[in-house]
């Protein structure tokens, strides 16, 4: 059975289309009245048949290509694109392409929205040429023939290009914001950079980690990336000037730094550095994973009893269960008899809680997983996962 939507849309369109073609061909020859009257009965016959594919046809042939049909072709191949009838709304487009009654800025429309209907089928190579077109014409469309080469390139990963195509557009024009675009740049320069250390190209890491901080300061992955670089090469000062903007840049992310951090500091026997870094840390940004770490240093430093105080001195002001989970473990290695028992099924409990909880989520469309995505693999947005924060996360 045919859509009814789209029945009811096919119908109008025909029926449109005759009256349009009648005024527009009413100073025209009868035989020309004759053949567009055949293919709007045609057209009806192929719809109370349930045939979309010769209504289709007898729609473009009877339907005249022009200023006031353009809209209804238009609308009609955007339709079809969406409901996934890609080659349809494809057929529709380029029959628009083929008329050269269309002003350019027409042409251009329609050519805007064949390389849509190439990217949704995943021709990406037709649609690169057509939106390349269009931005070397300096059409009014440039900038969203942009923001479709912008995605093209990263879904191909052609960094380079990505990063040519977002300067081009305008602040306004990509992510909605500079920021944005920005943002998505630094990304960019990051997948380069990770490309280049995978050849061990240590100096070329380096500049594109640059380039990143500049399209965007805030970018954590960058920091994250660079210093880790600089760890890998014994660079443990270096790596933690590096590591430590991660605070500034995003708080909710300083548990992604917070090992490599520890690990610095280790390496360059300087525990009193650490212990003061974690205390500034937890009155500013307090987590669980960083009271965790805390109590970690705390147990080693005196003993589990005094660990254990201190979790549950953090409890009482920031109830987490991760921290309540850990707090259990210190108390079991001590427990014994009924006590133990009662604490081990605490732990179960917790731990099942804690399994079926994802530790992050996307700002934008609400994804959510146990791993950091960069890119979200729901809407396509750089840098919107974030770890989840509260009682059931830091």
């Amino acid at each position: 059975m045919m859509d009814f939507g789209l029945f009811a849309l096919l119908l109008l369109a025909i029926a449109i289309g005759f009256f349009l073609g009648w005024r527009y061909r009413s100073k025209r020859a009868d035989n020309e009245g004759r053949h567009s009257t055949q293919s709007y009965f045609r057209g009806l016959n192929y719809l109370l048949n349930e045939q979309a594919d010769g209504a289709m046809d007898a729609f473009i042939d009877s339907l005249e290509v022009n200023s006031d049909t353009l809209d209804t072709h238009l609308a009609l191949g955007n339709l079809l694109r969406r409901r996934g009838e890609i080659a349809k709304a494809t057929k529709i487009h380029q029959n628009l392409l083929a008329r050269p009654s269309l002003t350019t800025p027409q042409l251009h429309e329609a050519q805007l929205e064949l390389a849509r209907d190439f990217i949704k089928a995943g021709l990406l190579d037709r649609a690169e040429g057509l939106l390349q077109e269009l931005v070397d014409a300096g059409s009014q469309y440039k900038s969203e023939a942009l923001e479709h080469l912008v995605e093209i390139y990263q879904n191909e990963r052609e960094w380079e290009k990505a990063i040519q195509a977002a300067n081009q557009l305008s602040n306004r024009r990509f992510g909605k914001t500079a920021v944005g675009r920005g943002r998505a740049r630094a990304h960019f320069c990051c997948e380069l950079a990770e490309q280049a250390l995978d050849k061990n190209d240590v100096v070329t890491a380096r500049r594109y980690l640059q380039q990143a901080l500049s399209y965007d300061k805030h970018s954590v992955r960058a920091s994250l990336l660079w210093g880790s670089m600089e760890y890998q090469l014994g660079n443990y000062r270096e790596a933690l000037k590096l590591l430590q903007k991660v605070p500034a840049q995003d708080p909710d992310m300083i548990i992604e730094s917070l090992d490599l951090v520890c690990d610095c500091y280790t390496k360059l026997g300087d525990k009193r550095g650490m212990q003061r870094y974690l205390e500034e840390l937890l009155a500013q940004y307090p987590s669980s994973t960083l009271v965790i770490r805390m109590a970690e240093q705390i147990r080693w430093s005196k003993d589990d009893f005094a660990a254990a105080d201190f979790l549950a001195q953090q409890l009482r002001e920031r109830p987490t269960i991760k921290a309540l989970s850990r707090l259990v473990e210190l108390h079991l290695m001590h427990s014994e008899g009924r006590a133990r028992e009662n604490l081990q099924l605490l732990k179960q409990l917790l731990d099942q809680v804690l399994e079926q909880k994802p530790g992050y989520f996307c700002e934008q469309c609400g994804f959510t997983g146990n791993q950091l995505h960069w890119l979200c693999p729901g809407c396509k947005s750089w840098g919107t996962v974030k770890v989840i924060t509260g009682v059931e996360g830091e």
